[in-house]
C-alpha cells in the first residue's frame, strides 16, 4: 500500500535518491530542503512534491505533516568548514526534539532518524558495532551523536516509533565525494596522503535505499539503532586501486607523508578562511586518509533482514556513466 512520506534533506545526494525511490514504489513523497540542485530528478511529478524550506520552521512543517505517515530525517549540518558550531548544534541537536514532537502530534507512524558512523570517530579496534563506544573527532560527529541521544530519549519517554540508522560511506551516482576521487585520478592529480592503510567502509546507494525501506517496514526495528554498510571494508589504497582497475583509470603517482598533508590542509584552511569557497583540502577531509572505519552489520542483517548486494567494484561500475558525464 502507498504511504505519504516526508523526507528532510531531500536535496542532498542520498535524499534525492531516496525521494525518487520512494516515488517509484508508488508512495506520495514530500521532499524538504533549503535548496535543490538543478539536476534533481523530477520524473514523478504526480507523486513527488519538492518544497524549499527549513525543517526547523514549525509553521511550515506543521502544514506539510498533515497526513504524513513516515518521516525520513536526513537534514543536517554536515561538512561545511565555515559553518559555526552553534549552527551544527541547532540543526543537528536542539531543533530535533521539537521536530519529533511535532511529528508525534501530527500522527506520524514511523520516524527514521538518519545519523552517521561519524559518531564513532577514528576506531581504535574494529569492526565496530552498535555497542562500540562513540568517540567523535569533530563537531559533526559530536552533534550527530547528541542528536541520536535526543531521538532515543524521546522514544524511551513516549514509545513514539523511532528507528536510528548510522550509514557508513554511501556512494553512487550523484555522490560528490566519489566524483572528486574519480576526477583526480582521471586528470592525474590524485595524491595519496600517508600509506593508505586505514580502513574505509563503503555502501552502494541502492543497498542504502534497501535499508531505508526495511527501517520503515520492520516492526522489530522500532527503538533500535543500526549500522548500515556494505559487506566489507577496504584500505584506502585498495579502494583507490579499485577505482583505477574497475574504471580503467591511470594509477596515482603522487604520494605525500601524513605530516606534510596536515601542514598543507591547515594552510589551505587559513588561505580560504575569507573565501566563499570550501578549501580544496582540510584537516577534516584528511580523515579519508587517516581515520579507520570498519563495521559489523550483523544486527541490521538479523533484525532488518538487510543484505547488501553490491560489491565495491559492482557499485563503481554502476556509477561509471555518471562519472563520465560529470568529469
Amino acid at each position: 500500500m502507498s504511504k505519504t512520506i516526508l523526507v528532510t534533506g531531500a536535496g542532498g545526494f542520498i535524499g534525492c535518491h531516496l525521494c525518487n525511490d520512494l516515488a517509484k514504489r508508488g508512495n506520495n513523497v514530500i521532499g524538504v530542503d533549503l535548496y535543490y540542485p538543478e539536476n534533481f530528478e523530477k520524473d514523478h511529478e504526480n507523486s513527488l512534491q519538492l518544497v524549499s524550506g527549513d525543517y526547523r520552521s514549525h509553521s511550515l512543517m506543521k502544514e506539510l505533516l498533515r497526513g504524513v505517515e513516515v518521516i525520513f530525517h536526513l537534514a543536517s549540518a554536515h561538512r561545511e568548514i565555515r559553518l559555526p558550531e552553534s549552527e551544527y548544534c541547532d540543526i543537528n541537536v536542539h531543533s530535533l526534539r521539537p521536530f519529533i514532537e511535532l511529528a508525534d502530534q501530527s500522527g506520524v507512524k514511523r520516524f527514521v532518524h538518519v545519523s552517521s558512523t561519524g559518531v564513532y570517530g577514528n576506531l581504535e579496534t574494529w569492526p565496530a558495532d552498535e555497542e562500540t563506544a562513540c568517540k567523535p573527532q569533530h563537531v559533526y560527529g559530536e552533534t550527530k551523536m547528541m542528536g541520536e541521544i535526543e531521538a532515543k530519549r524521546y522514544y524511551e519517554e513516549t514509545n513514539f516509533p523511532i528507528v536510528i540508522l548510522r550509514p557508513s560511506w554511501v556512494y553512487g551516482p550523484g555522490c560528490p565525494r566519489t566524483l572528486k576521487i574519480y576526477k583526480a585520478l582521471h586528470n592525474g592529480y590524485f595524491v595519496m596522503i600517508g600509506r593508505g592503510n586505514n580502513l574505509r567502509h563503503p555502501v552502494y546507494i541502492q543497498d542504502m535505499l534497501s535499508a531505508f525501506i526495511l527501517a520503515m517496514e520492520t516492526e522489530s526495528a522500532v527503538g533500535e539503532t543500526f549500522v548500515i554498510g556494505g559487506n566489507q571494508a577496504y584500505t584506502t589504497r585498495e579502494l583507490v586501486e579499485s577505482f583505477c582497475k574497475t574504471l580503467d583509470l591511470p594509477k596515482y603517482r603522487i604520494k605525500l607523508p601524513m605530516s606534510l598533508g596536515k601542514f598543507i590542509a591547515l594552510g589551505s584552511e587559513i588561505l580560504f578562511r575569507l573565501s566563499i569557497k570550501e578549501p580544496p583540502v582540510s584537516r577534516r577531509s584528511l580523515e579519508f586518509f587517516n581515520t579507520n572505519n570498519s563495521f559489523d552489520i550483523s544486527k541490521a542483517k538479523k533484525i532488518l533482514g538487510f543484505n547488501p548486494s553490491f560489491s565495491l567494484a559492482e557499485g563503481l561500475k554502476e556509477t561509471q556513466p555518471w562519472f563520465v558525464r560529470n568529469a
